[in-house]
């Protein structure tokens, strides 16, 4: 049974692609692994999951103001405000 299976399949697979059942599933293999390396650089990642709505955010700290501070760097005797947004 499983003999005639076999046949059946290299058959068929011949048959409907043309290629040798070897070359068949080397190019599946191939496929698969290339879906799956585009998949991880392109794909969503959980390191990256943004909230869906707004209850799963959480409100963020008020602001800290620890002294005067200068705009344009002017005043050597204030910081100078830098932000970064990542």
């Amino acid at each position: 049974m499983a003999l005639q299976l076999q046949e059946t399949l290299k058959e068929a697979i011949l048959v409907y692609t043309g290629l040798s059942p070897a070359t068949f599933f080397t190019l599946l293999a191939l496929l698969f692994a290339t879906y799956h390396v585009i998949y991880e650089l392109f794909g969503p990642s959980e390191t990256h999951h943004r909230p869906r709505n707004l209850e799963e955010m959480q409100p963020l700290p008020p602001p800290v103001q620890l002294c005067e501070i200068t705009s344009n760097g002017s005043n050597t005797k204030k910081p100078l405000l830098m932000a970064i947004k990542s």
